[in-house]
């Protein structure tokens, strides 16, 4: 990056956690080691009782805050506004960037495309010792038809430009409980948002017993697409066949979206 010189636009990445002491240090760890010059990591913690606390005190170079909020979402919008960055993103605490290049790669992209309001990459897959699954997650160029039937872009590897939330006032849903980036992105698509993919594998998501992914039961899954199916005019039933029966198999046969 270092071509672009002093017009870096500041980047805020955002990280919600909650009880998240195991695998947080692996995330700061993976932000601060990024080569991205203008970098700021905003912490918001919704009130941990696990030791979080003790390690967001140490860690150097974070901002972070801790109070009771409404879940996850609410915590990223109260990040959101906290941010200082042109540029923002988020990553949960049991995730991690997949390089040190996995945000000036996508800042490059934006950046070189003035019209995008936002870009995404991929994905690796990990374990609970941070070990590859598989073969990279590739999301295929952004297709409205596409995200209305599933999400397939993933939110631990997008860079969205601050105007959006700021001036557009396109903020996430609070209420909602994990499913609350496809509701953002179809909501921004239907602003007129411009989404461009990048190449390239920015982020690590882990697969772990305690994640949200793992815990939340079907019935609060069913309520939470019924409700983002009805508000942006996506098909229920389409929806339910490609998270219950053709993702799933190919993300474990072909490790890809597309």
């Amino acid at each position: 990056m270092q071509e672009i010189g002093e017009a870096l636009p500041l980047v805020s990445v955002i990280t919600p956690v909650l009880n998240g002491a195991r695998f947080l240090s692996d995330n700061l760890r993976s932000v601060r080691s990024q080569d991205y010059p203008h970098l700021e990591h905003i912490v918001v913690d919704g009130g941990s009782s696990d030791g979080t606390l003790d390690l967001l005190r140490t860690a150097p170079g974070i901002f972070w805050s801790s109070a009771q909020d409404q879940g996850m979402y609410d915590a990223i919008n109260r990040g959101f506004r906290q941010a200082r960055g042109e540029v923002v993103a988020y990553q949960n605490a049991d995730d991690r960037y997949a390089s040190s290049q996995a945000v000036s790669t996508a800042v490059r992209h934006l950046l070189g495309q003035p019209g995008l309001d936002l870009v995404y990459g991929g994905f690796r897959y990990v374990d609970e010792q941070g070990r590859p699954l598989g073969l990279p997650v590739r999301p295929p160029e952004f297709d409205l038809a596409s995200l209305r039937r599933y999400n397939f872009i993933p939110p631990h590897s997008t860079f969205v430009r601050s105007r959006v939330l700021t001036e557009d006032r396109l903020w996430l849903d609070p209420e909602l409980r994990f499913a609350g980036d496809w509701d953002w992105f179809l909501r921004l698509a239907a602003a007129g948002k411009r989404f461009g993919r990048v190449d390239a594998v920015i982020s690590d998501f882990r697969r772990h017993r305690g994640s949200k992914t793992s815990s939340i039961g079907w019935g609060p899954r069913l309520s939470e697409w019924r409700r983002i199916c009805r508000r942006s005019g996506a098909s229920f039933p389409v929806l339910l066949l490609y998270e219950s029966v053709l993702m799933p198999l190919r993300r474990r046969w072909a490790g890809t979206y597309s």
